[in-house]
Order: structure tokens, then C-alpha cells, then sequence
């Protein structure tokens, strides 16, 4: 879904992360999930050898 999106709409996430953890706000937002053991969010990969 990534690759068919256009630059213009993905380039604002990695800027906004980027300021998150350089001013640490990324950390008070969601220390919570640093005390958990595991985290299922829902990605799976798929690869296939033809």
C-alpha cells in the first residue's frame, strides 16, 4: 500500500516521528508500551518464491 502511495502524503509521518523522538514527546506519549513484553500490531509479511 506504501509503494502506490505518493510522496507528498507519506513524507509528513517520518518528519512528524522525527521531531517526537528528538524532543521526547514520543516517550510520554506512549510509555506505556514500553513496559509491555510484546506488542501484536497486526502486520504480517508475506513473501513468495516462485
Amino acid at each position: 500500500m506504501f509503494a502506490q502511495t505518493g510522496e507528498d502524503v507519506l513524507a509528513p509521518g517520518p518528519a512528524a516521528l522525527a521531531e517526537d523522538l528528538a524532543t521526547g514527546r514520543r516517550h510520554e506519549r506512549h510509555a506505556g508500551l514500553l513496559a509491555l513484553e510484546s506488542l501484536d500490531v497486526g502486520y504480517q509479511l508475506l513473501v513468495a518464491d516462485s
